[in-house]
Order: C-alpha cells, then structure tokens, then sequence
C-alpha cells in the first residue's frame, strides 16, 4: 500500500471543524505547532517533536485550499520529511452529514521500501484523529 487513509466522524458542523485544519492555533491543539497560514501556494512549517519524529520540522505547501460550500471542504498540501527524505502529499476531506462531519484524510506518495514510515505514519493518524482531534468536541464527563 503507498498511501495511509484514515477517517472519523466528528458530532459538529463543518464550519466548527474546518478551523481544526485552518488555523495555526486550533491545528497546534490536535496536530503540531506549525506556521500555517491559508493561502494557496503557501509555504509552512509543523514542528514534529522528538520521538515521535526525527524532530526535525515538517516542511509543507499548501496545494489547494476549497473552504466550507453546500457541506463540502477540501485541502491539500505537501509533506516533507527530512528523515529518511520522503515527499509525500495530505489530502483532507470533510463533509458534513446532518449535524455530523466526515474527515477523510489520505496521505499518498510513500516511497517503495518505506513500509515501516509509512505505517508509523498510518498509527500516528489514527491516534491523532481518533484521540486528540475528536476529543477537541468532546467535553470531558463529570
């Protein structure tokens, strides 16, 4: 397999959840700290710490940004690793279904012989999407 797909349901409508992946601060929370900033063409950095990465930034560029129209959104940008060097691209889809978005993530363009970044990669956005992007709409149970 040379791309890692990953989706989940988030009880909110598009419009709360786009920001997740649009804004530097509100992407920090879930994701990395970052210097994104939404302009097609744009380059920005996601600071992937050490251990869970080689601690070495992730260099990006966004490639196509289409905001929230009739229940739809989409971005894509590139992802660059610096160790081993591999370029790869981020695709994000949402949807919204009544009062419910769709996140669709596909990260492609692995490299032949890099099954074991990819898969770390495919682990690494389960449990940020499942885990620490979900659980910025989820209140905490009393």
């Amino acid at each position: 397999m040379t791309h890692v797909h990953e989706n989940i349901q988030i009880h909110a409508v598009i419009d709360d959840v786009w920001p997740y992946f649009t804004d530097s601060t509100k992407i920090a929370e879930w994701l990395m700290p970052n210097t994104f900033q939404m302009q097609e063409g744009a380059a920005f950095t996601m600071d992937c710490p050490p251990g869970i990465g080689s601690g070495d930034p992730v260099e990006c560029e966004i490639r196509e940004i289409s905001p929230p129209k009739n229940g739809a959104a989409r971005l894509i940008y590139s992802w660059v690793i610096s160790e081993p060097r591999a370029e790869t691209v981020l695709e994000i889809n949402l949807r919204q279904v009544n009062e419910t978005t769709h996140v669709d993530i596909v990260h492609s363009g692995w490299p032949k012989g890099e099954d074991d970044l990819r898969t770390r990669h495919e682990m690494g956005w389960a449990h940020l999407l499942d885990v620490r992007l979900r659980g910025c709409f989820e209140t905490p149970s009393s």
